[in-house]
């Protein structure tokens, strides 16, 4: 289930259980440790979906995914151009830093989202 998926995307990512775990702790300020991670690996343990959560945002991944319910969708240079089309009726005249601006909105919304949910 979400274990093997779990340390398949850390492996992908070239980290270890201990970098994971710092990830974890430092970005979203849980409390998890390598031994945390190797249990959920080994599904010993599983985590509690709020920690999925955050586990799907670091490998950029969604929950149904690591719950084996949907496939893998990852950022591709298609779907970016996708992303470009959509957003500005065609891809060509779409400038790095136009499309960085967009990045940055993005992640500015995402955090605002957080933000709220922490304080709610």
């Amino acid at each position: 289930m979400s274990g093997d998926k779990i340390k398949a995307l850390r492996k992908e990512a070239k980290m270890t259980q201990s970098q994971l775990s710092e990830k974890l702790n430092n970005e979203f300020g849980l409390k998890t440790d390598r031994v945390m991670i190797s249990k959920w690996e080994t599904g010993f343990q599983t985590p509690v979906v709020s920690t999925l959560a955050c586990i799907a945002k670091i490998f950029g991944v969604s929950l149904d995914y690591l719950n084996g319910t949907e496939e893998k969708i990852t950022k591709t240079k298609d779907n970016i151009e996708a992303a470009k089309v959509a957003l500005f009726s065609g891809s060509e005249n779409v400038t790095d830093e136009m499309w960085q601006e967009v990045v940055n909105f993005a992640k500015y919304i995402e955090a605002r989202e957080a933000a709220k949910n922490e304080n709610n």
